[in-house]
């Protein structure tokens, strides 16, 4: 277990690198640099983050809808307490 802690540590530190080398760096290459091209279009930059960002949040929000459908709490139909003990309410007489 402490391996497979080790390889996503190290995975993800080593996407971190290389994601702020592509944000940082690659602006500042010539375009006839070798490294330039192990990165893909500057533009990408801005759109995977934020694909990310909206993939995290469906999850997030599908695994709540789906908690929320099946919890017990929306399962029976919810009667307020005042109807339980019999109060129909305020008496509003007819005009």
């Amino acid at each position: 277990m402490r391996i497979l802690g080790l390889l996503a540590l190290v995975l993800i530190v080593g996407s971190y690198i290389y994601y702020c080398s592509w944000l940082l760096l690659k602006p500042f290459l010539p375009e006839d640099h070798y490294s330039y091209y192990y990165f893909p279009d500057q533009k990408y930059v801005y759109y995977l983050p934020s694909l990310f960002l909206l993939l995290i949040l469906a999850t997030v929000m599908s695994t709540l809808g789906y908690i929320l459908i099946n919890s017990e709490a929306f399962s029976k139909p919810q009667v307020p307490p005042w109807v339980k003990y019999g109060y129909q309410g305020p008496k509003i007489p007819n005009l």
